[in-house]
């Protein structure tokens, strides 16, 4: 059941609402409306007893003081030791009795009251209240109560209202369901009147609009198993559950990890190392979620003493031996509670990205050093050789913390879920392993693949690109120059025309990259010199006014605040230089053709390690292990200057304060008009 909600100020709110620390004191003035519906004392002293006894002890209330028809006060219940949240819920509503159908009558469902969860750290005071972005849960929570005698109609389990405007600036949550009370004890659903008459307690759980759709084609229970792993306790920017599950397994429910695979890696290759280090990182992983309190009901009532022990003193309880001895040497979503099992089938499952294993591999790439990494010494296992310490488990705690973080408020442009016409034709021409990305809210799952792919690619021989996916200007661009016959129809490219481009590019002598950027920078000079600008004090300027820049910014979307939608590329090329053989999008205006383009890139690579990582038709995007030295720092800015005169990152524009840029940052960008 589906009621439309009229999500209006009553009167002014919330000015009309005060909030005391007595919830007996009746501040209410005389109303300038009939007398409002409201409990006998009776009524209401068993009604705020059973939130007392089920939803906890309360001082504060949010008083109304102007009444139309019911008496709704909402009570403010502390969060708690136990309950890390503030519960709201109103005391008022079940005056009046809903107009149930005659066939549910004897289901005692004309009564409710409403109950819903906010974070600790959400703002009720009342000068927080004026705003909307603080407001909006207790507008809907009195906007619901009444719904029932606006619309003549009643509310229960698993209705919903339709509203399909955001509640406020700073969410996309718009509408909302009923279900039975969260984090509660058994019994917190019904309260008995003096009377015998009952009172129905329903949780307010906000929902986007396309989940309010899913339900309705389907029903709430759906709606809820697509929920599973999402908190009960209002988050404005929560990962959506209809599109969240495009890049992780909803349905993730066995074998998380196993023991006995890495233990034979380390028999069959002879390494130097004790059989337990095996579980280092199925220990680390199984810590973290017990400090976080993912952990299921059956784990915690066998395992209680080894909980606590973890929760009192973390860094002195080894849980590789208890994950050998206990649970037989593996990890299984059965282990974990709800949340604890979604967040396993987004990072813990198989092979999408963010990928906790890889997570550990890419720390071993860090800690060790690629030279170390990738040699022989650890015959591709080097994670089974990282010390297990404390420091080992801070720094990939602070890993799983962010990933846990981004999956809670991944959301995705469900337009873009599948790849378009322009995405499919790029990765028909690319031919080679592509993995394609939707539009995001947070590049965790991108940058994760990427990083992952760097890795590999030095052992599996490609270059990984971040490509925008529906740019139809860049696929013109590679048609354009790999097979100028079909310039006029980009999409009927002739893919062995194409191939004989990249041969034909791969097999010819890279040209001098210096000597090229040095006859730009002249371009450049001469070009000022027509202008009548002075060089050295006009265009080089000072080395000042520059910030880090250490992220990519081309697959960003100004205007909508998410990335656009992107393709992952293998590109099977050894030389990072190389991939413009496959991605020649340049000869136009001022952009290098792909000789230049190799050339240059070849010549950074071996000067700066950058590495050509993001692209689309008019932005290239360069990746740096570690900024260049501030004494380089001109040096290389002239070269940029040359390489892309449309530069234009900077306050004043002059190559001075590209320079103060680049020894800050580890990503260089460029844009031509």
């Amino acid at each position: 059941m589906t009621l439309k909600i009229g999500y209006e100020p009553i009167k002014g709110d919330p000015e009309d609402d005060s909030c005391d620390h007595s919830d007996n004191d009746d501040t209410q003035d005389e109303e300038e409306f009939s007398n409002p519906e409201v409990y006998t004392e009776e009524e209401m002293e068993a009604v705020e007893g059973h939130i007392e006894q089920y939803f906890g002890k309360f001082e504060n209330v949010f008083h109304e003081l102007v009444s139309p028809d019911i008496h709704v006060d909402i009570c403010i219940v502390p969060p708690t030791e136990e309950r890390d949240y503030y519960t709201l819920v109103t005391m008022g509503m079940g005056a009046h009795r809903m107009n149930v159908p005659e066939e549910l009558a004897e289901y005692k469902l004309e009564r409710a009251e409403l109950a819903i969860a906010l974070p600790a750290d959400w703002k009720l005071d009342q000068e927080s209240m004026k705003d909307e972005k603080w407001y909006w849960p207790i507008r809907l929570l009195k906007s619901l109560a009444r719904l029932p005698i606006n619309c003549d109609s009643w509310l229960g389990h698993g209705h919903t209202v339709e509203n399909r405007e955001p509640f406020a600036d700073n969410t996309k949550l718009c509408t909302a369901t009923l279900i039975g009370p969260q984090g509660t004890e058994d019994g917190s659903e019904v309260c008995t009147l003096p009377g015998g008459e009952e009172v129905n307690f329903y949780q307010v759980i906000p929902l986007y609009e396309d989940e309010l759709d899913y339900k309705l084609e389907h029903d709430v229970d759906a709606l809820l198993d697509k929920m599973a792993g999402i908190s009960f306790v209002v988050n404005p920017t929560r990962q959506d559950a209809i599109t969240r599950g495009t890049l992780s397994n909803d349905d993730f429910d066995g074998e998380m990890d196993d023991a006995s695979y890495h233990i034979e890696s380390i028999e069959e290759k002879e390494l130097p190392i004790d059989p337990i280090n095996a579980y280092n990182h199925m220990a680390i992983y199984l810590r973290w979620c017990m400090e976080h309190d993912l952990m299921g009901e059956d784990f915690l009532k066998e395992y209680s003493e080894v909980a606590k022990q973890v929760k009192a003193d973390p860094a002195n309880v080894d849980l590789r031996e208890f994950i050998r001895d206990e649970l037989d040497g593996c990890l299984f979503s059965v282990l974990f509670n709800q949340q604890g099992r979604a967040f396993a089938g987004y990072y813990y499952g198989e092979g999408d990205s963010p990928y906790y294993p890889a997570d550990i591999d890419d720390y071993a790439l860090k800690y060790f050093g690629p030279s170390r990494y990738h040699s022989n010494e650890f015959q591709q296992e080097a994670y089974l050789f990282i010390p297990f310490d404390e420091k080992y488990y801070q720094t990939m705690a602070q890993v799983i913390e962010e990933r846990f973080e981004n999956w809670q408020g991944q959301d995705f442009d469900e337009d873009t879920l599948e790849p378009s016409e322009v995405a499919q034709a790029i990765m028909e021409y690319l031919d080679c392993e592509c993995t394609y990305f939707p539009s995001m809210a947070d590049d965790d799952p991108i940058m994760s693949a990427y990083s992952y792919a760097q890795r590999l690619g030095v052992r599996e021989g490609f270059v990984p690109v971040l490509i925008q996916a529906d740019d139809e200007t860049l696929l013109e661009c590679l048609v354009m120059n790999a097979d100028p016959e079909h310039d006029a129809d980009c999409y009927e490219f002739d893919l062995k025309t194409v191939e004989e481009y990249r041969k034909k590019m791969l097999s010819a002598p890279v040209k001098d990259g210096k000597a090229i950027l040095e006859e730009l920078t002249g371009q450049r000079k001469e070009e000022a010199e027509d202008d009548d600008l002075d060089w050295e004090e006009e265009v080089l300027g000072e080395m000042e006014g520059g910030e880090p820049n250490d992220r990519f910014a081309n697959y960003w979307n100004d205007d909508t605040g998410m990335t656009y939608p992107l393709i992952l590329a293998k590109i099977p090329v050894k030389n990072p230089w190389e991939i413009f053989a496959y991605l020649p999008f340049g000869n136009w205006n001022e952009c290098p053709d792909t000789p230049d383009l190799m050339a240059v890139a070849k010549y950074w690579f071996e000067q700066h390690g950058a590495i050509p990582a993001a692209m689309s038709h008019d932005e290239l995007e360069f990746e740096l292990p570690t900024p260049i030295s501030k004494e380089r720092a001109m040096e290389v800015a002239v070269e940029q200057y040359g390489f892309c005169p449309d530069l234009d990152q900077n306050e004043d524009g002059s190559i001075g304060s590209l320079a103060d840029v680049l020894w800050q940052s580890t990503v260089w960008y460029f844009w031509w008009d």
